[in-house]
């Protein structure tokens, strides 16, 4: 009984740390403001998206560094780590156009520590 108890907290924690580290990283659509040209955008321009992150960010670069410019918003799928879901939560925020002018409403965490 104890060991179930156990592992039942265990597992919690873990829930729980997931959720805050996950809500801390990326930042959701309604604090940002703006469009990222994934041909041209910086790896912290990217991470801003809601659900990308510094990590999947580093992976759009790498992707476009290897293979070469997106020609359609939709190629992002190519990227390891980008599904449909992530697809959508990024389109409206997402360009292979034009400037990059997105604008956060708040800091992301991995700018904090860099002030």
């Amino acid at each position: 009984m104890l060991t179930v108890c156990k592992s039942f907290c265990v597992f919690v924690f873990v829930c729980v740390v997931g959720f805050v580290c996950q809500t801390n990283i990326c930042l959701s659509a309604n604090e940002i403001e703006g469009k990222v040209n994934i041909n041209t955008a910086t790896e912290e321009q990217i991470s801003v998206l809601p659900g990308i992150g510094p990590k999947l960010a580093s992976e759009v670069i790498k992707y476009r560094n290897t293979i070469g410019k997106f020609g359609a918003i939709e190629d992002l799928k190519k990227v390891n780590g980008v599904g449909d879901k992530k697809l959508e939560k990024i389109r409206n925020f997402v360009v292979v156009e034009g400037e990059t002018t997105i604008k956060s409403a708040k800091v992301a965490k991995s700018e904090k520590g860099q002030k």
